[in-house]
């Protein structure tokens, strides 16, 4: 019997190989992405999503036009991509802020308000409340999801009278995005922003002096920007 060992078939590619340049295509694709939604956060809070035009989000990411649509079917599609890692950017913000605080009462109004007043001032998140269809589930899978577990924090601790977390925690996010389409629209004042804290806090079974008292606390300063 033949002691050699079979070869692979000629033209047959290499396991490894192959392995390994599919991993730098993902890292390329995922390179390219990032630097799309890069430069569209630029181009829109510079300018604003109507105004701004695909060609010049890949003019400013040094893009072929051509290459946007390998990632986004559409300037709302990038604009969602956007809003999803800032959101996610800024709930990690909030946790970071929130990791000297023993109390899950100021921890809730505070990121409630601060969320809100975020809105107001990005060109980017007030479009995309006003006019996309995928914000209130993007608003509920990325800080909504924090949200949640700071409610069901504070019911375990006692701080919240609620029997329901998820319930609770799903009328404030419609509250929030109801709130931030009526101030965008120019229904309201963004002065409401702060009563609304307010009454969900009372929501939550929180004494009405307490609640008071946090939903109306100054922010620090560039909290609201």
């Amino acid at each position: 019997m033949s002691s050699r060992k079979p070869h692979n078939q000629p033209g047959a590619p290499a396991p490894q190989a192959d392995a390994g340049a599919a991993t730098r295509n993902a890292k390329a694709r995922s390179r390219t992405r990032a630097k799309l939604i890069r430069a569209a956060r630029e181009v829109m809070g510079r300018q604003g999503i109507e105004a701004t035009a695909i060609g010049e989000i890949t003019e400013r990411a040094e893009l072929s036009l051509g290459s946007f649509y390998n990632y986004f079917s559409s300037k709302e599609a990038i604009a969602r991509a956007v809003f999803i890692e800032d959101a996610l950017a800024l709930a990690d913000l909030l946790d970071a802020e929130a990791a000297n605080s023993r109390d899950i009462v100021e921890q809730v109004g505070h990121n409630i308000r601060r969320t809100l007043h975020h809105a107001l001032h990005d060109p980017v998140w007030g479009w995309f409340f006003i006019h996309s269809a995928h914000s209130i589930n993007d608003l509920g899978a990325t800080l909504g999801s924090r949200l949640l577990r700071d409610l069901r924090s504070g019911a375990q601790q006692g701080s919240f009278a609620i029997a329901d977390a998820q319930a609770a925690a799903d009328c404030i996010i419609g509250g929030c995005l109801y709130l931030l389409r009526q101030i965008l629209e120019g229904e309201r004042q963004a002065s409401a922003i702060e009563g609304a804290v307010e009454f969900f806090l009372l929501g939550l079974g929180v004494a009405g002096e307490a609640a008071g008292r946090v939903a109306h606390r100054p922010l620090a300063a560039g909290s609201s920007a």
